[in-house]
């Protein structure tokens, strides 16, 4: 997972910003299952291009076969020999046969499996018709009726087996882009389109040249990418794919040439020639299979035609495709409890230069064995960690990946819930690690609302504080040393935790022998206007920042991010920042210099996330924020509810009550303005609803071997419990990530519910562990 060069913009996000490197097609074991196909190739589950002969082609539908018809068996009810027996009168061809009822089985069943099944099947089919067997009829009349021509097609569809491939001019699917704050592309090779160079041998195919296109939109605010793969003779075209991505929407538009491609090189051709959302449906390739996490790209950050080019959302991408299509769900929060020497998510974070993570399982199977697999493979193949850092310092972190990528699909369901609360007990918070001598600051996440937490080092009590941030609180601690053990506690209403795994403190020099760093100021987009910018760097370290070589300010880390004020404020145009990090007696070399740019035009309305707010509720948090504002709420009648400045486009648990006096009340509404320069466009929630009408909560498919549940749908703010088959309260936290007071196993039964206020949801999610 190679980090972009220093001057890079922004960086975009499918493995979040660390990118596969694709190696050149090779024959695997030769009975290796095919899991995805994406770019033209079939993918294996190594994650390695796989040789694409008649022998795989016929194993995958044999295995595509006996997973369908056994799953019809257990549903029952399905006549599953009378379309075999009709399919076989009239198509004498074996594997356009298959083909055809398999996808009749796909289509009957519908499973969460069904659009990958579809484009696995088409992707199969097509490639027989067009690599593997002689052609006997005209390239279109074989793709319109899937290779079984059309007077055998009109027979199959009048007895209900669908034949004729779908058509789509995209006419509506464009209207319903542009409607949801998506540039749509301009006529592909018109001037609006920058080259940015040609890419060898990085997009799975050897036999074909790609090229990446870069489109920059201002209203709506966006870009698109494209990336023509041309033949041998470098003007036809074989694929050609355009992804566009609203900056402020966050919502993504898909299209592909169809299927056979008759664009060529410089040759212009309207958005209309291409098969945009539903009408992908029936194409070979699904992209939202890889194309997911904190935005819709997937680059190279270090080769040329990538180098300076600003991907980056303003939140979570929303992909407008299929409903059989994933549907990018997440982010994911799995590594938020996993201690590590080596932190995916010390990049891997809202709002920053790299992003998050999606929500992992079985059901995206071309990111995890083809972009995360490939990213995390050992040097010099892989491409995490960054700036060839110890991969090793990483393994427990690409363990809970990898783990959570072979987890099956959520099965979850709500139940109603009538258990009361275990008094006695609370889970303990969580100490953000790695730690590292002479740092004076440690972070702590996961404490319930109010706890009373306390941070231990050696066993002895060294600084106590009262909870208002499941997110971050931050103790002020001695100056650290090699080999201390640091826990923490939280207390509340009488409830106890125990101490949380103990964190060792590290010496930075086994970590970094080399000498520190240079930070880097992440994002790299600093507005004018602005009055804070934020760094990453090695956790503990003291921060100094400077504003056109001079006016210093220093700031001393509890982790591996953080947000200063600089000493000239506010920022002006063409301003240059700059950072060095101190730790014990070792200084770190200079960053990349930013410069400040023009401030947008207008901003948008913030998003709050989730949109509902409840009766006692204290807590929100914000996203669609633009870097550099100074966002304030207030509730009309009631008073100001404070305000924050934020480097980047998400804040997480932003504590409201405080400056208001009080949690909210019913039916009261929060207003929330950003400014930069000039005030932009209020959001209004909706009115507090009463908090008896609390939804469950939802948790990540639990792993078993793991002694936590990672949350991706509460209230924040909310106190999560977490309860087992025997209505024993394992868990009582609150934030992302909760321990539990056990190790999970197989067949585990969990439900987990939600407090605000004094209210508790009426309902649970309940969701089973599933074998490893």
């Amino acid at each position: 997972m190679r980090m972009q060069s220093q001057h890079t913009l922004l960086m975009s996000v499918v493995v979040a910003g660390w990118l596969l490197g694709c190696q050149r097609a090779e024959a695997p074991p030769s009975e290796e299952r095919v899991v995805s196909h994406g770019h033209g190739a079939f993918i294996g589950e190594s994650g390695k291009v796989l040789k694409a002969d008649l022998g795989l082609v016929r194993r995958t539908q044999k295995e595509l076969l006996e997973r369908l018809r056994g799953r019809a068996l257990e549903r029952g009810g399905i006549d599953l020999e009378a379309p075999r027996k009709l399919i076989d009168s009239q198509v004498e061809d074996e594997v356009l046969a298959d083909a055809l009822y398999i996808e009749w089985l796909n289509d009957t069943l519908r499973t969460e499996e069904v659009g990958q099944v579809r484009a696995l099947n088409n992707a199969l089919r097509m490639h027989y018709l067009e690599d593997l067997r002689e052609p006997d009829m005209a390239p279109q009349e074989l793709h319109d009726t899937k290779g079984v021509g059309a007077q055998v097609a009109r027979k199959l569809e009048a007895q209900g087996i669908t034949t004729f491939a779908t058509t789509n001019e995209g006419k509506e699917y464009i209207r319903e882009c542009a409607a949801a704050g998506v540039p749509i592309p301009p006529p592909m090779f018109s001037f609006a389109w920058v080259p940015r160079g040609v890419i060898r041998d990085e997009f799975i195919l050897e036999n074909l040249q790609a090229e990446l296109l870069h489109y920059t939109s201002t209203s709506p605010p966006g870009l698109c990418l494209a990336l023509p793969r041309y033949r041998s003779d470098g003007v036809n075209i074989d694929l050609l794919g355009i992804i566009c991505l609203g900056t402020v929407s966050n919502k993504a538009c898909f299209w592909d040439s169809p299927k056979p491609s008759t664009f060529q090189r410089g040759v212009v051709t309207p958005i209309e020639a291409f098969k945009g959302g539903a009408g992908l449906v029936s194409g070979t390739d699904m992209c939202t299979d890889c194309h997911a996490g904190e935005n819709p790209f997937i680059v190279h950050p270090e080769r040329p035609p990538f180098d300076g080019l600003a991907t980056m959302g303003s939140g979570w991408y929303e992909p407008l495709v299929h409903p059989d299509w994933p549907q990018n769900a997440g982010p994911s929060s799995l590594l938020e409890a996993v201690a590590s020497e080596g932190r995916c998510d010390s990049c891997h974070r809202g709002g920053g230069i790299a992003g998050r993570f999606p929500s992992l399982s079985m059901e995206l199977p071309g990111y995890c064995v083809r972009v995360l697999q490939n990213a995390v493979r050992p040097a010099p193949l892989g491409t995490m960690p960054p700036n060839g850092g110890n991969r090793d310092l990483y393994l427990k972190h690409i363990g809970v990946l990898e783990a959570a990528c072979n987890a099956p699909s959520p099965t979850g369901v709500e139940v109603p819930v009538s258990f009361p609360d275990d008094p006695t007990f609370l889970s303990p918070p969580i100490v953000v690690d790695p730690l590292y001598a002479c740092g004076t600051r440690v972070s702590v996440r996961g404490a319930v609302l109010d706890a009373k937490v306390t941070l231990r080092i050696d066993g002895t009590d060294v600084d106590t504080l009262i909870a208002r941030n499941p997110s971050q609180e931050v103790f002020k601690v001695p100056r650290l040393e090699k080999g201390q053990q640091v826990t923490v506690r939280q207390e509340k209403s009488g409830a106890l935790s125990l101490e949380s795994p103990a964190i060792p403190v590290r010496d930075h020099t086994a970590d970094y022998p080399a000498g520190l760093p240079a930070p880097a100021i992440d994002p790299t987009l600093i507005h004018e206007c602005s009055e804070v910018i934020s760094v990453r760097h090695v956790p503990n370290a003291t921060v100094t920042v400077t504003v056109n070589g001079g006016a210093p300010v220093m700031g001393l880390s509890s982790s591996d991010w953080t947000a200063l004020r600089p000493g000239k404020t506010p920022l002006e145009v063409d301003y240059v920042m700059e950072a060095q990090i101190s730790l014990c007696d070792d200084k770190s070399p200079v960053s990349a210099p930013q410069k400040v740019v023009k401030a947008p035009a207008s901003l948008p309305p913030p998003v709050l996330a989730p949109p509902r707010t409840f009766a006692g509720q204290e807590l929100v948090s914000l996203s669609g924020l633009t870097h550099g504002t100074r966002t304030e709420l207030r509730v009309p009648g009631a008073g100001p509810a404070g305000g924050f400045s934020t480097p980047v486009s998400w804040f997480p648990h932003y504590d409201f009550a405080t400056p208001l006096g009080r949690p909210l009340k019913q039916d009261e509404v929060l207003v929330v303005q950003q400014t930069l320069c000039e005030k932009g466009t209020p959001l209004q929630s909706q009115p507090a609803e009463p908090c008896f009408m609390l939804p469950a909560p939802r948790i990540q498919p639990p792993l078993p071997g793991t002694n936590f549940v990672a949350v991706t749908s509460a209230i924040p703010g909310a106190r999560i419990r977490v309860r087992d088959a025997s209505n024993k309260e394992i868990g009582d936290g609150s934030g992302n990530v909760i321990l539990l007071s056990r190790v999970l196993v197989p067949r585990d039964l969990l439900t987990v519910v939600q407090q605000v206020g004094e209210c508790t949801s009426a309902k649970g999610y309940r969701i089973g562990v599933r074998e490893k």
